[in-house]
């Protein structure tokens, strides 16, 4: 019984097949999807945030807290 390959798998056969300026097209294209994707992710926690009135100032105290705590 064959095991089927991944779509992430085929991906990076197909892209192993490409010259270099293929490769720069691809990368370029990947690049955009990957900041579509972040932008949208950043959208909906900025909407989440704001939804429970979560300030910069709150987030910067929490990270600060989070790097203490890591370093004891």
């Amino acid at each position: 019984m064959s095991k089927r390959m991944s779509t992430v798998d085929q991906i990076v056969v197909a892209a192993s097949k490409l010259d270099a300026a293929q490769l720069v097209k691809l990368r370029h294209r990947l690049d955009r999807l990957e900041k579509k994707a972040w932008e949208k992710e950043l959208d909906a926690v900025s909407v989440e945030m704001k939804r429970r009135n979560v300030t910069d100032e709150d987030i910067d105290r929490g990270i600060t807290r989070r790097r203490r705590e890591s370093r004891s």
